[in-house]
């Protein structure tokens, strides 16, 4: 830490001073005056981007917050114009993009909520769970090669995608689905007779 400056000293063993207190009142008198010539056309060029001028001030006070941070700045070109302008479009085109990615987390969020919220009453969750226990049980009592051809085919498998994954001829899917269909109905009647 410098003694001079009472900061660190990150410039390899240079000690810089901290800016004069006329340095200061310079830097804030000419940062008035920029602000005062500038504000109402970069509000009116984030007002464009962003279609809210409620917003488009807001947004204008982090354009001139970026400039207020950089307090000796002078853009390379000597046009302050033009750079706050750039500056403006950023943050406008920025608000966009957050608030479109916002959108669709919420609407993502908004359509999970519903679809959860919308499921049926405790009866009907009742019944379904009860369904699907005994399809789970006949699936059970079936042959192996039957009960996966059977849940392939419902998991929406094309016949050549179950020829392959069960090493059968293609041809062949047609037939062996149809007789593993009759065998789950013949079972599940067995099992399920008396509660349907």
């Amino acid at each position: 830490m410098s003694a001079r400056t009472g900061v660190g000293d990150s410039t390899g063993g240079l000690s810089l001073p901290l800016p004069s207190s006329a340095a200061r009142r310079e830097t804030a008198t000419t940062f008035d005056a920029i602000f005062v010539e500038h504000y109402p056309r970069v509000v009116d060029i984030l007002a464009r981007v962003v279609a809210d001028r409620s917003r488009a001030e807001q947004l204008a006070a982090d354009v001139f917050w970026k400039l207020y941070r950089k307090s000796f700045f002078r853009p390379r070109d000597g046009n302050m114009a033009a750079w706050l302008h750039r500056v403006a479009l950023r943050v406008g085109l920025d608000a966009l993009r957050t608030a479109s990615r916002r959108n669709r987390h919420e609407a993502a969020a908004a359509s999970e909520q519903a679809r959860q919220s919308a499921t049926p009453d405790p009866l009907a969750d009742v019944l379904i769970a009860e369904r699907r226990a005994q399809v789970r049980t006949t699936l059970a009592r079936l042959k192996r090669r039957q009960a996966r051809l059977l849940l392939l085919r419902a998991s929406g498998l094309s016949y050549q995608e179950i020829a392959a994954a069960l090493n059968l001829n293609p041809r062949s899917v047609g037939t062996l689905l149809a007789r593993a269909e009759e065998a789950f109905e013949r079972e599940h009647c067995r099992l399920h007779r008396s509660k349907d």
